[in-house]
């Protein structure tokens, strides 16, 4: 009996600190994620980081084994940031991309958070394998809802993958412009345009198919 209740005693500790180390690895990167919207890759540092949690840097260190962990793990944290968006905007908003996929422009806080920290990495990922693997997925993973919703309303697979891909490298062209230049690029703007870039995609009426 006192080796089981030992026993026991020992699996909730371990279960404990790996709570207090998962979540002391979510606040790292939080917060490593404000940094580089604020000041971008060069404001990503571990002792920066440290400041922000009031702790040492050797505890930073115990739950990443160098910067460059820390920096893949922030990227994968914000690409999950805009997943959500998207898969919010794709799954409530309408049955095809139209109205879904807009909600992912730089319209408000959240998304303009997200794309000024994507385009920070974006150029970081030129010189990083590991970031540019990731950079790739994500874009991927764009096109691919994109398609899944072209499939469901009936668009021939061919047309669907290429419209898939004209419809993604329109939502990131006028992100990009949008976020350089928000007042010119307002809300009403970046929809105005992408909803453009849609109807010449899918045709006036938006459904996609052959008339």
């Amino acid at each position: 009996m006192f080796y089981l209740c030992n026993a026991c005693f020992i699996g909730q500790k371990l279960l404990m600190t790996q709570t207090l180390d998962s979540a002391r690895r979510a606040d790292v990167i939080a917060q490593a994620a404000d940094l580089i919207v604020e000041g971008g890759l060069a404001a990503l540092t571990v002792r920066n980081i440290a400041r922000r949690l009031g702790c040492s840097t050797t505890v930073i260190s115990h739950h990443f084994r160098n910067k460059d962990e820390v920096v893949l793990e922030t990227y994968r944290y914000i690409n999950a940031e805009a997943a959500s968006l998207r898969d919010q905007a794709l799954s409530a908003l309408s049955p095809t991309p139209l109205r879904a996929a807009e909600e992912i422009l730089p319209i408000g806080p959240a998304q303009q958070r997200h794309w000024i920290a994507w385009l920070h990495f974006w150029s970081a990922a030129l010189l990083h394998p590991a970031l540019a693997a990731e950079h790739a997925a994500g874009l991927q993973a764009m096109v691919d809802r994109i398609l899944d919703h072209l499939r469901l309303i009936g668009m021939p697979e061919e047309r669907a993958r290429a419209a898939a891909q004209n419809i993604s490298n329109a939502l990131y062209g006028i992100a990009m412009q949008a976020i350089f230049d928000l007042d010119r690029w307002d809300e009403a703007k970046q929809r105005n345009e992408f909803r453009r870039a849609i109807a010449f995609v899918l045709g006036k009426d938006g459904s996609g198919t052959e008339s």
